[in-house]
């Protein structure tokens, strides 16, 4: 895939920095915003989480979309048909690779540094957090990827890839150092170019930031709750829920996008702006069969508008649809606005991974899953349809079901929940095998609703991936960029 969109990460976040500094400032073009000794660490903050998010939120949200089947490719375009076939190349991800290391964590490196020297743990707790989900993301993806010895700039261009599990080992360790920070030191300081909790007071800051923290640990447990490390992530988690440990009770995202060039959505600014289509993503029939056999109209209007001829979706990956039976006009098409949302972590996804743990733990989550399932409607302005969730709805949840019932229905709204977050749907359905993967194409009249079916032109003889290649951009430089791997190859975690 040809990546077309160059995001200028520095236009979004000039724009809130604008606030805190004279205007001859911000204009000087005499000033390299590009060399980070020259500004203050608050002010590399927001060019960071712009970067990091900016990432996650388009190139991997869009290959997520596609292979955790909440969109597709359309029948009258190509944009990404490679990806919807699984016939990726190592060139593919370059940009996002060299935008991670050579930007958003580099960056955070930086503030971090910079934090550090002033006694600012509100801003150090900042910057390790991002830092720490932006290596996440990268570890899920990759698997093996420098860590220990990355971001040491010339005095290390080649570092050696450090396994996933020990990445994950060392993410924990970051995140438990800067919660130990001191936190009641008069050094700490409001941070207001903060663009995920720039809002409030410097104990709310710290407080949402502590809990942002705590959601992403629990959620990297889980991760590997099915893993050769099962009974240390259980033990772990099992501390956490019973500790009192207080996770997200809000959304850790950006919000200040606006209808402007480079200043828009990540996911609408690459897949629609910057490619001047706005149909390129179309409705997956894997989530419409779902939706309809539920009678859950409002959330797919919601994440669909319409064709011509009413709400219709496009098999996976079938890009080869011929016009003369369904022409480009009749499949519905991905609603994506310009200030949407960008979710590191949303409400109902904290919600779903308490709910997760404490399944996992044997206990009742009847109502936390209710709770998470309706917080999944309101992130998208709507509610549930009456009586959805009461005993005998569609999605009620199964209290006298076996665990695999139960964590069946949790995934399974968790998968649907996360539409435009697909990242989230495809490492969980990759963990846990929900939704389960169909023996029959979507067509079949055997098909059951909502389950995953194989690509229609996939390439990889009925496998589905698991992971990204690595980067031509590593291994032309980086000697010790692993070889051999191909896309259907589990990362550590998975069972």
């Amino acid at each position: 895939m040809k990546k077309l969109f160059l995001f200028n990460k520095y236009l979004i976040a000039l724009l809130f920095i604008f606030t805190a500094t004279s205007c001859s400032e911000w204009l000087d073009v005499n000033t390299d915003p590009n060399n980070p000794a020259t500004m203050e660490p608050e002010n590399i903050l927001p060019v960071a989480q712009t970067s990091v998010g900016g990432t996650i939120g388009a190139d991997f949200a869009i290959v997520a979309g596609l292979w955790s089947q909440h969109w597709t490719q359309s029948n009258v375009s190509s944009q990404y048909k490679t990806l919807d076939a699984y016939s990726l190349v190592p060139a593919d991800y370059n940009s996002a690779w060299n935008e991670l290391y050579a930007g958003g964590l580099n960056d955070l490196e930086l503030v971090k540094k910079g934090a550090a020297e002033k006694g600012n743990w509100n801003l150090y707790l900042q910057a390790v957090v991002v830092q720490t989900y932006g290596f996440q993301i990268l570890a899920d993806f990759f698997d093996k990827i420098p860590y220990s010895e990355a971001l040491k700039g010339l005095d290390n261009i080649q570092p050696k890839f450090d396994d996933g599990q020990n990445v994950y080992a060392g993410l924990i360790a970051a995140i438990d150092e800067a919660l130990g920070k001191d936190f009641d030191a008069t050094s700490n300081a409001y941070v207001k170019t903060d663009l995920v909790f720039g809002t409030g007071d410097l104990g709310s800051q710290i407080d949402n930031w502590k809990k942002f923290a705590n959601t992403l640990k629990l959620k990297m447990y889980l991760r590997q709750a099915e893993s050769a490390n099962k009974a240390a992530a259980m033990s772990a988690i099992s501390a956490m829920m019973t500790n009192g440990t207080q996770f997200l009770d809000t959304h850790a995202a950006i919000t200040q996008f606006i209808d402007e060039a480079s200043r828009s959505n990540f996911l609408y600014e690459n897949n629609i702006r910057q490619l001047n289509v706005a149909t390129n993503l179309r409705m997956s029939r894997t989530i419409e069969s779902f939706l309809s056999a539920n009678g859950d109209f409002g959330r797919m209007d919601a994440y669909f508008a319409p064709g011509n001829a009413g709400q219709y979706g496009l098999e996976q990956g079938d890009y080869e649809a011929p016009t003369t039976t369904t022409p480009g006009a009749r499949v519905s098409t991905v609603i994506l606005s310009p200030t949407d949302a960008f979710y590191f972590i949303s409400y109902d996804e904290s919600l779903f991974l308490q709910a997760e743990a404490r399944l996992r733990m044997g206990q009742d989550i009847s109502s936390l899953y209710n709770e998470a399932v309706t917080a999944a409607y309101a992130k998208f302005g709507i509610a549930p349809p009456a009586g959805i969730l009461d005993a005998g709805g569609a999605y009620a949840y199964p209290s006298g079901g076996s665990d695999a019932d139960k964590l069946k229905a949790l995934m399974t709204q968790k998968w649907v929940g996360m539409f435009k977050q697909g990242w989230e749907a495809f490492f969980d359905q990759a963990r846990t095998g929900y939704p389960k993967i169909s023996p029959v194409s979507a067509t079949d009249p055997a098909y059951v609703p909502g389950e995953l079916v194989y690509a229609k032109n996939g390439v990889t003889g009925g496998k589905f991936p698991k992971r990204l290649l690595y980067p031509s951009a590593s291994s032309d430089v980086n000697t010790n960029t692993p070889t051999g791997e191909t896309i259907t190859d589990k990362v550590w975690w998975m069972p």
